[in-house]
């Protein structure tokens, strides 16, 4: 009995273990990047604690949407979710193979 269990056991994990196809995000990206010069409400300072925005360099910045952008505590890392069409259905973003942090 602990033979079939675990035989049965083994054929149900390699069913749910599937290979992911490898895809481009950038071959998926279809809108043009928004810039400063573009940006129709720029963000307005009121503090001198903080600096104008600078669009960090490609392949950080690109023409996809990469959002809520945080460091982590060595200062080492940096960490955003991106997502190379914002205008797509999020039920389409979370099966693209690349939206994600």
């Amino acid at each position: 009995m602990k033979k079939i269990f675990f035989l049965f056991f083994i054929l149900l994990i390699l069913g749910c273990i599937q290979q992911r196809p490898v895809v481009d995000r950038y071959s998926l990206i279809v809108d043009e990047k928004m810039t400063p010069e573009k940006d129709i409400y720029p963000p307005i300072l009121y503090s001198d604690e903080w600096e104008e925005p600078v669009p960090l360099p490609y392949p950080v910045n690109t023409a996809g949407g990469e959002d809520s952008p945080f460091i982590m505590p060595d200062g080492k890392t940096l960490y955003f979710f991106f997502t190379p069409d914002v205008s797509a259905p999020l039920e389409q973003q979370v099966v693209d193979g690349v939206t994600g942090v």
